[in-house]
C-alpha cells in the first residue's frame, strides 16, 4: 500500500504503483520532493520506522505546463532527491559508483538518445514547437545567456542558489565574457502567468536583452556560446549541446568536471562524460510512462510517442 497526504500526488503515481511497491515494498510512504507534505511524510515515517520514498518529476515531463497529470516519467529517491545538494540522492550515488565503461548498451542507448534530444529538440515541458523562430539578431559577437527560474524553486534553495543574486550572475557574465551580448531566458511558468520569476527583471532592464517569447529550450540554446544558470535543467541540456556551463548553484549535473562551478560539493568524486551523467539521469534513474498509450515504457517509447504528436 502506498501512503500520500496528497490527493493529486496518490493520482499521478498510480501508473507506477506496481514498480515502486516491487522495489520499496508494500507499505510505503511517499512525499513530493522537499515540498511541506513531502517533510510531513518523512517525519511521519522516521517516528514510526516504515520506508519512505521521494517522488519528483522526470527530466521529460509532458507535452503541457502546470499541473497536468499526464506525466511521461517521475523519479523515486529512497535516499535524498536529485535537486537537493545538501545531501546524497540515489542519482548521486550512481554518478559516484556506476560502472558505466562496462554497460556497452546503456552507453549506447545513452548516446542515441542524447542524438534524439537534440535533434528533436525534445526538453522538460515541450508545449513549445522547435521551429518557433528565434528573435535574436544574428551578429558575430559572442552570445551568453543567463537562465531565470521561478520564485520559490526548491531547487534554488537546496541547490545553493540562494546564495547568489541576478545581479551577481549578471556581474560575472560581463566580467567573464567582455564584448558578448548578454541575454536572459524567462522560465515560461513565468510567460504564462502561472509562476513569479526569481529575477528581478527591473534589476536586468538596460544591462542585458530580456527573451520574453517562450521558446524552445534546445533551438534557443543552440544560438548561444556560454550558459550562466543557478540549477536550471537548461544547463543540462546546455552541456549536451557542447556549450560552455557556469552554474551559481549546484544542480545534479556539476561537480563532475563538464561545468564551471562556483559551488562545490565535494562527494562528487570523480569525473564523467557527458553521456555517462546522462545515462543516469534520463535513462537510470526515471520511471516512464506513456500517458497517451497508457503503458508503461522506456524513455524510447516517450521520445518516440513526443515526436508523433510534435509533427502533428
Amino acid at each position: 500500500m502506498i501512503i500520500s497526504f496528497s490527493r493529486i500526488l496518490y493520482s499521478l503515481i498510480l501508473p507506477y504503483q506496481y514498480r515502486i511497491e516491487q522495489k520499496y515494498g508494500k507499505v510505503i510512504f511517499i512525499g513530493w520532493g522537499r515540498r511541506r507534505y513531502g517533510e510531513v511524510a518523512r517525519k511521519t515515517t522516521s517516528f514510526l520506522h516504515l520506508p519512505f520514498v521521494c517522488i519528483e518529476d522526470g527530466f521529460v515531463r509532458s507535452m503541457q505546463l502546470g499541473q497536468t497529470l499526464d506525466r511521461f516519467s517521475i523519479v523515486v529517491d529512497d535516499i535524498g532527491i536529485y535537486y537537493d545538494a545538501t545531501r546524497p540522492s540515489r542519482l548521486e550515488i550512481l554518478l559516484n559508483s556506476y560502472d558505466f565503461a562496462s554497460d556497452h548498451h546503456l552507453m549506447k542507448r545513452a548516446r542515441k538518445g542524447m542524438e534524439d534530444i537534440v535533434n528533436y529538440c525534445i526538453t522538460k515541458y515541450n508545449h513549445v514547437s522547435d521551429k518557433t523562430e528565434s528573435t535574436l539578431i544574428r551578429t558575430p559577437q559572442k552570445k551568453v545567456l543567463i537562465i531565470a527560474q521561478t520564485l520559490g524553486d526548491m531547487s534554488l534553495h537546496y541547490g545553493y542558489g540562494d546564495r547568489f543574486s541576478t545581479q551577481d550572475m549578471l556581474d560575472a557574465a560581463r566580467n567573464e565574457n567582455p564584448d558578448s551580448e548578454i541575454y536572459i531566458k524567462i522560465h515560461p511558468d513565468v510567460l504564462h502567468g502561472i509562476k513569479q520569476s526569481d529575477i528581478d527583471l527591473e534589476v536586468c532592464k538596460g544591462s542585458c536583452t530580456i527573451i520574453t517569447q517562450d521558446t524552445n529550450p534546445i533551438t534557443l540554446l543552440k544560438d548561444f556560446d556560454v550558459v550562466y544558470t543557478k540549477t536550471s535543467q537548461m544547463g543540462f541540456e546546455a552541456l549536451m549541446l557542447g556549450k560552455k556551463t557556469v552554474c551559481f548553484g549546484a544542480p545534479f549535473y556539476s561537480g563532475w568536471g563538464l561545468t564551471d562551478d562556483r559551488v562545490l560539493i565535494t562527494r562528487r568524486n570523480r569525473v564523467l562524460r557527458i553521456e555517462e551523467l546522462f545515462a543516469a539521469a534520463y535513462l537510470l534513474y526515471p520511471l516512464y510512462y506513456d500517458p497517451y498509450t497508457k503503458q508503461v515504457c522506456e524513455f524510447e517509447d516517450v521520445i518516440q510517442t513526443i515526436v508523433q504528436i510534435k509533427s502533428v
